[in-house]
């Protein structure tokens, strides 16, 4: 499965946001594992190419923009 760092950090936020809602203990050790592995592969992704940093962020926005520019153009 793969996820742009915009997907990932969103899956990130839902995480978080359905912790709220577990009960039983096998939820909360599925739901550290999972979160574990999205927290691991951010902090990956912020080391390899400056993802979830300012620079990245502008980055990715620079991308967009050129994107949008191009279908613009056709």
């Amino acid at each position: 499965m793969h996820f742009d760092d915009m997907e990932l950090m969103q899956l990130q936020f839902c995480m978080s946001e359905t912790k709220k809602m577990m009960m039983h203990p096998s939820e909360h050790r599925r739901h550290a594992s999972i979160t574990k592995k999205i927290e691991a592969e951010m902090q990956r992704r912020k080391e390899a190419t400056g993802a979830y940093t300012m620079e990245g962020v502008l980055r990715q926005l620079n991308e967009q923009l050129k994107n949008t520019e191009h279908w613009d153009s056709e």
